[in-house]
C-alpha cells in the first residue's frame, strides 16, 4: 500500500476531512490533497507529525510492503511470542486439570468431583479462545498455527476422562458380563478414534480458512 493510500485510509478511519487533517498538521488543505493524490509527498517533519497523529510508526508509513504496523518484523515477532506464551501457560493448566481428573476418577473414584474437574478444562479452552478472538485482527500465520496446535493438544489432554465417564455409564445398561480389561480397551479405542476425528476436523477447518 502506497503512502498516499495510507494517509487516506488513516484519515478516514479517524473520521477527519482533509480540512480537519490540514488544521491538525498546520498545512494547507491543498497539501493534503496532493499527498493523497500521490502528486506530492510530505517532508520528513510532516511524516513524523503524521506518525504521531495517527499513532503508527514512520516505518509503516514509508514502506509500501507494510499493510499495518503488525507487518513490522519486530512487532510480528513480539506478538507471536506473546501468544505462544499464552498457549504454553494454558497447556500447563490443562495438564494440571488432567492430574486432578486422574486423582478424582482413578485414585479417589469419586464421580461427583470427577465431573466437576471437567469444568476447569472447559474454562481453560474458553480463556484461550477469548484471548485469541481479542487479538484476531493482529493474528498472523504463526499465531494461527499456535492456535491449531493448542486445540490438537487439548484434544489429547481433555477427552479421555469425559469419554471414560460416558462409556462407563453406558456400560451399566448392558447386563452382559465383561471384564474391566475389555472395558478399558473399549474406552481407549473410542478415545483414540475421537482424538483422530477432532484432529482431522481441525486440519480440515484450517485448510478451508486458507
Amino acid at each position: 500500500m502506497r503512502l498516499s493510500d495510507k494517509i487516506v485510509k488513516l484519515r478516514k478511519t479517524n473520521g477527519w476531512s482533509q480540512e480537519e487533517l490540514s488544521e491538525k498538521l498546520n498545512v494547507s488543505r491543498q497539501a493534503i490533497s496532493r499527498w493523497e493524490g500521490a502528486t506530492a509527498q510530505p517532508d520528513a517533519a510532516n511524516i513524523l507529525q503524521l506518525s504521531k497523529l495517527f499513532g503508527v510508526t514512520t516505518d509503516y508509513l514509508l514502506n509500501d510492503e507494510y499493510e499495518s504496523d503488525n507487518d513490522l518484523p519486530k512487532i510480528k515477532e513480539i506478538k507471536s511470542d506473546s501468544f505462544h506464551q499464552i498457549m504454553i501457560f494454558m497447556v500447563i493448566l490443562e495438564v494440571l486439570v488432567l492430574i486432578i481428573q486422574f486423582t478424582t476418577t482413578i485414585i479417589l473414584q469419586n464421580e461427583f468431583f470427577g465431573v466437576l474437574s471437567f469444568l476447569p478444562f472447559v474454562a481453560v479452552i474458553g480463556g484461550f479462545e477469548y484471548a485469541y478472538q481479542k487479538k484476531i485482527q493482529e493474528a498472523n500465520e504463526k499465531t494461527k498455527s499456535f492456535r491449531k496446535k493448542f486445540y490438537k493438544i487439548s484434544a489429547w489432554l481433555g477427552t479421555y476422562f469425559p469419554i471414560r465417564f460416558v462409556v462407563k455409564k453406558l456400560a451399566y445398561f448392558y447386563p452382559r458380563p465383561y471384564s474391566s480389561i475389555v472395558l478399558e480397551c473399549v474406552i481407549l479405542a473410542i478415545y483414540l478414534m475421537t482424538v483422530t476425528l477432532i484432529t482431522l476436523l481441525i486440519e480440515k477447518k484450517d485448510l478451508k480458512e486458507k
